[in-house]
């Protein structure tokens, strides 16, 4: 290397070199092409981190149109020397250390240090960073989501995807919340806890990552899934994890802190917010599923005859509906409710979520009341499964 070049190059190919290996490298740009014909105008390179591995990026600027090529930092060095041996007249290399300035006509060259424009060195990285709340992987590997080397098992891309957004969801709750930075004691309860997925995702951000002293119970209808899941409980330690035998509507709910309950069926939706009203619930979240109870109460509607003569806009409506009186009633009993997609429709259809979060001063719930009478009437609903409930 460097054996065609003057010493000025050979001083700049040095610097590029020792900047990459002091980590003070933030980019190279050649310019003012040799041939003023040529297409190719300028290179910009710079460090990344592709794969885990320090690769020099090209992006070779032509007149019309951007390529962008990753090499090795070695196979790097050789093409830039071949660039400004064949190429280009000028290059400015920029360090967090020095600028220097190259410049070359005909034989001449020159070579100027400057001032650094750069402080500090920009993130190398490249690849796109996943955000993985969850860390345990023994529990996903025992519940089928991982593979024994700790992979996402191919059919389980969509629920991984599905109990990390939970997660993250749980982490902008609990965000700032008194309950985490009063390290109090935490009861958690899962109303329809399924296969335990996230009801185990849950108790581990909790418990080894909140560092919180938290106590999560499942409740489930089916007991070879209790069974299973209290075996996996047992089996990587999560002692404050149990699941229990109950149907939503009759199991007995004390004081708990955080009421979930996700995909629970039609009216037992309601069950679970209604129980985690009663209970004082500090967080009440909840992914609906299935709006039967408010499809068959729409007897009528005020003026929207054609919008709900159709079988799929009339479900749709009613699980709009259903959702909008749940959120009002929640806010009537002294929750701030909010109401979004967490998560997208290609991972899971059940991708609505209510939040409510217990309100701190009283407020009149006459204003809600109010508004859940107007849709009643406008869709000609008798009532709410929920307000019999309340």
């Amino acid at each position: 290397m460097y054996l065609c070049l003057m010493s000025n190059e050979i001083q700049l190919l040095q610097h590029v070199n020792s900047s990459i290996q002091e980590d003070t490298f933030v980019r190279l740009t050649l310019s003012k092409p040799i041939d003023s014909k040529d297409m190719l105008k300028k290179v910009i390179i710079s460090l990344a981190t592709i794969k885990r591995q320090s690769q020099l990026s090209f992006v070779y600027r032509h007149k019309t149109n951007d390529v962008t090529k990753n090499q090795q930092v070695q196979d790097g060095l050789s093409t830039i020397e071949d660039l400004l041996n064949n190429k280009f007249e000028i290059a400015n290399l920029f360090t967090t250390a020095s600028d220097y300035a190259y410049e070359r006509s005909g034989a001449k060259s020159r070579l100027k240090q400057k001032e650094a424009t750069f402080k500090s060195a920009p993130n190398r990285g490249h690849d796109k960073e996943k955000r993985h709340l969850i860390q345990g992987v023994e529990y996903l590997q025992l519940l089928g989501v991982l593979d024994k080397n700790g992979r996402v098992l191919k059919d389980k891309g969509d629920k991984f995807k599905q109990i990390n957004k939970f997660v993250e969801v749980i982490e902008s709750l609990l965000k700032n919340h008194e309950m985490v930075s009063n390290k109090d004691s935490i009861k958690v309860v899962d109303m329809g806890s399924g296969k335990g997925y996230l009801t185990f995702a849950l108790y581990d951000y909790l418990t080894n990552q909140l560092k919180l002293d938290a106590s999560v119970s499942g409740v489930e209808v089916r007991q070879d899934l209790i069974d299973k899941c209290n075996s996996i409980a047992k089996e990587v330690g999560f002692d404050k994890l149990q699941f229990e035998l109950g149907y939503i509507g009759d199991y007995q709910l004390n004081k708990t802190n955080i009421l979930i309950a996700l995909h629970a069926c039609d009216t037992a939706t309601d069950d679970a917010i209604a129980k985690g009203m009663a209970a004082n619930a500090e967080l009440i979240i909840c992914a609906p599923c299935c709006h039967k109870q408010i499809r068959k109460s729409m007897t009528e509607s005020d003026g929207l005859d054609s919008l709900l003569q159709h079988g799929i806009l009339k479900e749709r409506q009613a699980e709009i509906v259903t959702d909008a009186i749940r959120a009002l009633i929640m806010e009537a009993n002294g929750y701030k409710t909010k109401v979004f997609e967490f998560i997208s429709t290609e991972h899971t259809g059940k991708n609505l979520m209510i939040v409510g979060q217990r309100k701190k001063q009283a407020t009149d719930p006459q204003k809600y009341l109010g508004e859940i009478d107007k849709l009643k009437k406008q869709f000609g609903i008798p009532q709410h499964y929920l307000e019999s409930l309340v």
